[in-house]
């Protein structure tokens, strides 16, 4: 059987062959990095495997297969870099600032961000695209309150974040990245003399001594590049989904109290995590009913694992089990933010714009493939 690449979509659907993949057992070997000195390609798609590897680091490392430890030092504090006990004593740092009960704190300010952008977007008139005008401000300005950015620097940081990723000139795209690692510096540097409110400021009080000036530069960072461009990509594609699903939109407009269960059945069906990073094998073992060696890469699918779950869009599923946000201690500390921006996001939506629909053929859409990015819809143009 033809082994298709973790990430290959045909639309917002995985390819057939990833399906019946998952269907024929829970691991696979395939061939992506010619000449990696013997060591073998995994896809696991099988759900309790996946589950075991993402949850186990003693027995799989996250790290790659580097033999320069300086390669992977360019980036400190990006918590998916990292196996314990250094990852442990990161993470740690960072806990207390996604708690449910402080993202929740956040949602007055969210419900005005959303309500703001939205009032935006209506001006514009229709037809407009919801992606540059909508899920990239939505979190940029919600990750901005979450790290405790001034308010005076927002909306040009909020412009960094969508064109660092969204602009179609190279040059363009590589400042923008460029001023926000640039940014993430200098908050460090402020909130180590002045903490005040946010993550970043949390951790300098909680934490100051354990962390290094480059690592809290690096946890700013990942926040404003990695978390912001998830929950745009995510904000995005769940609009799309109920623009493609008008009754589950509506039944989400006539019942709002569904939006818990709606939010997990967007993740779970979406996964624009296609896969976490791979694993690496540290011992030999038997998995899956395969024999894995050390050295051996194995990439999981979540997919796969997340779509086998029930093919079908349904916000109405008394279980919505997935695993979008990984397993095991690189399960996504964002997780909470993501939830409250979609939870308070698209009842807003579906109220707000009752006829909202595509502005062009779905097939005309464009989609970025989620590698190493998050899966994303290039534009999303829609009208009401």
């Amino acid at each position: 059987m033809v082994v298709p690449l973790p990430h290959q979509r045909l639309g917002l659907d995985p390819v057939p062959e990833l399906i019946e993949l998952q269907k024929a057992g829970p691991l696979h070997e395939y061939d992506t990095e010619p000449g990696m000195d013997g060591r073998k390609q995994w896809l696991v798609t099988g759900y309790d495997e996946v589950r075991e590897i993402l949850s186990d680091a003693t027995r799989f490392s996250s790290m790659r297969p580097v033999d320069d430890e300086a390669e992977r030092a360019w980036l400190p504090g990006i918590l998916q870099a990292y196996d314990p006990p250094d990852h442990t004593r990161l993470r740690g740092t960072v806990t207390r600032a996604n708690t449910v009960r402080r993202i929740e704190s956040l949602r007055p300010g969210a419900e005005e961000i959303v309500e703001e952008c939205l009032d935006d977007l209506e001006s514009m008139g229709s037809p407009a695209d919801f992606v540059r005008n909508a899920a990239w401000p939505i979190p940029a300005l919600i990750a901005c309150d979450f790290l405790g950015v001034p308010r005076d620097d927002q909306a040009e940081l909020s412009r960094m974040f969508r064109e660092s990723r969204e602009s179609r000139l190279p040059r363009q795209r590589n400042l923008s990245g460029l001023g926000i690692v640039s940014y993430a510096q200098k908050l460090a540097a402020r909130k180590r003399h002045d903490p005040g409110e946010g993550m970043i400021g949390g951790i300098v009080r909680d934490h100051g001594d354990e962390v290094t000036d480059e690592e809290l530069a690096g946890l700013a960072e990942g926040v404003m590049i990695g978390a912001v461009e998830q929950m745009a990509s995510q904000l995005a594609i769940a609009v799309l989904l109920f623009v493609t699903h008008p009754a589950q939109m509506a039944l989400l407009r006539e019942r709002p109290e569904l939006v818990n269960g709606a939010v997990e059945e967007v993740l779970r069906y979406a996964s624009i995590v296609e896969t976490p990073s791979p694993r690496t094998a540290l011992v030999d073992m038997r998995i899956g009913g395969r024999d894995i060696h050390a050295g051996d890469v194995l990439t999981c699918s979540i997919l796969a694992v997340n779509r086998a779950r029930g093919d079908r869009f349904d916000i109405t599923r008394e279980n919505p089990e997935h695993i979008a946000f990984g397993h095991g201690i690189h399960h996504c500390i964002g997780a909470p933010l993501t939830r409250l921006q979609l939870r308070v996001a698209l009842p807003a939506v579906v109220r707000r714009f009752p006829s909202l629909r595509l502005a062009v053929p779905e097939e005309e859409l464009r989609f970025k493939p989620g590698r190493p990015a998050p899966f994303a819809v290039e534009e999303l143009p829609v009208e009401w």
